[in-house]
């Protein structure tokens, strides 16, 4: 639930491509805020394939009792594969479909597939291996195509059930810009202001550090993104609050030094706007 005027006039920095941060930017104008986007990390394919072209052509064979997808970047990945390779990306109907959170199970959907699984509480690794009953029911296959970066949760807890996993890199994370030619989404990296929608301004990474006096909070939406902002901006002081997507994205924070100000119930836009607004609420009550 909103609360209204706690976030007007307030600046937020998105450290994502305005395609990305779309429905983060919606709801801060609405609520009268502004943003600032500066893309930090970027995704681009593998230099080797192989093992990753391998796994598509079993998946799409029909070899694998289920399939995971952890974000939406491992599904841009299986599709930038399927077209170089010639194949059609239709998910065999006897395997099914596992995802982490709803904005992987719109992309599922958009491709006409159907998801099977999402827990429904704690959409994370953690949250899939507590609400997956399949898991319980007995071995099974499984492909899941993943980050370089990837924690190895899901690959212990399938282990642990005696499930037989292909576990295989879709794609890096790397500073932005990725290389053109491996880009999961070239267009994205070259944004420009004129794209931006209202209310919204550019910074580029050399200018960030000087900007954030200038910065209410900071949005962050995973490790990595935490990583790199301290690379780039190592002391960004007490004027940003520093927001949280998820408990291991406010746990790198902790380990670099730094007490998130709000980490969100859900990992969602609303989640983390939400989390923000009654952090700022419960300091102007305190």
């Amino acid at each position: 639930m909103s609360i209204p005027g706690v976030l007007a006039g307030r600046t937020v920095l998105l450290l994502r491509s305005a395609d990305r941060a779309a429905a983060t930017i919606a709801a801060l104008r609405e609520r009268g805020a502004r943003t600032a986007l500066c893309r930090l990390i970027d995704f681009e394919l593998p230099a080797d394939t192989a093992e990753l072209d391998a796994g598509l052509r079993r998946l799409l064979a029909g070899e694998f009792d289920w399939c995971v997808f952890t974000s939406v970047n491992t599904l841009t990945a299986l599709a930038l594969r399927a077209r170089a390779l010639g194949l059609a990306p239709a998910m065999p109907a006897a395997t099914r479909i596992a995802v982490v959170g709803e904005a992987t199970a719109r992309a599922v959907r958009e491709l006409g597939a159907t998801v099977d699984f999402m827990p429904a509480a704690d959409h994370s690794a953690r949250g899939m291996l507590a609400e997956w009953c399949a898991l319980r029911a007995g071995p099974a296959s499984v492909f899941m195509p993943q980050a370089d970066i990837a924690s190895s949760t899901l690959r212990d807890g399938f282990a642990a059930h005696g499930w037989d996993a292909h576990i295989v890199v879709a794609y890096n994370t790397v500073a932005a810009p990725a290389d053109p030619a491996r880009a999961l989404d070239p267009a994205g990296s070259n944004q420009a202001d004129a794209d931006l929608p209202p209310g919204c301004r550019l910074l580029d990474a050399a200018e960030l550090a000087a900007a954030l006096p200038g910065i209410d909070a900071v949005f962050f939406t995973s490790p990595s993104t935490v990583d790199r902002f301290l690379a780039v901006a190592p002391a960004p002081g007490a004027a940003p609050d520093l927001v949280a997507i998820g408990d291991s994205t406010a746990a790198r924070l902790r380990e670099r030094g730094f007490v998130p100000a709000a980490v969100a119930a859900m990992p969602t836009p609303a989640g983390m706007i939400a989390a923000w607004e009654a952090a700022l609420a419960a300091s102007r009550s305190g």
